[in-house]
């Protein structure tokens, strides 16, 4: 689905994932790698291939759109270093010319050599680019203009059927001038968003999105 974010036109994807067309960068939100290895190494039982959905769909979204960056939104490595590094690092090297961006969040507490290593740029606080401001939280004061496209809260929405019947979904949210951007990990939850005239809900439903 495409909308348009201050002067931008930017594609809203499925995988959840938000796509730049005219940059060619795809950005993504709370990966949260590793953190099926974490709960194992805490004594909590986590399937061995339980993060093999989050690099499947990197891969398959690196293949279609082929962006020349991809700026990730905080919380790329769920906590400290563990074996599943291995992975981030073999994907990384996968795609030797693309520019990889992490605007640090609340969960990036790796040793900075381990980012320095794959010459991944780190960010402290933000980005900006034309009218878009990115942050791994939403800011609490955006500039007048301005849109601020942030992470951190895992945005759900609950879409309800005919029946008494529902379900939860992944959504991106907007609301005034902060768009949210879903939890791209498969391994993270929801916070179920605000239904009110001001906001717009894009759900997430497979294969396509639809505007609630």
């Amino acid at each position: 689905m495409e909308i348009v974010l201050g002067n931008a036109v930017v594609e809203l994807l499925s995988q959840r994932a938000l796509f730049l067309p005219q940059d060619r960068i795809l950005v993504i939100a709370d990966l949260h790698l590793g953190k099926g290895m974490h709960f194992r190494k805490a004594g909590i039982f986590m399937p061995r291939d339980s993060g093999d959905r989050d690099y499947a769909v990197l891969h398959e979204l690196m293949q279609r759109y082929r962006p020349r960056q991809v700026w990730f939104l905080g919380d790329l490595f769920h906590s400290a270093h563990n074996s599943d590094w291995l992975l981030f690092e073999a994907f990384i090297l996968t795609y030797p010319d693309v520019r990889f961006v992490l605007i640090r969040g609340n969960h990036d507490i790796l040793a900075p050599e381990h980012y320095a290593a794959l010459s991944l740029d780190v960010v402290p606080e933000r980005l900006e680019l034309d009218d878009l401001v990115f942050s791994h939280e939403p800011l609490e004061h955006v500039a007048p203009g301005k849109i601020n496209v942030a992470g951190h809260i895992h945005p759900g929405c609950l879409l309800r059927g005919l029946g008494r019947q529902s379900v939860r979904l992944p959504c991106f949210y907007l609301y005034e001038q902060v768009f949210l951007l879903p939890a791209f990990g498969a391994l993270t939850g929801l916070y179920m968003m605000e239904r009110t005239k001001r906001a717009s809900i894009f759900a997430i439903l497979p294969g396509r999105i639809v505007l609630l």
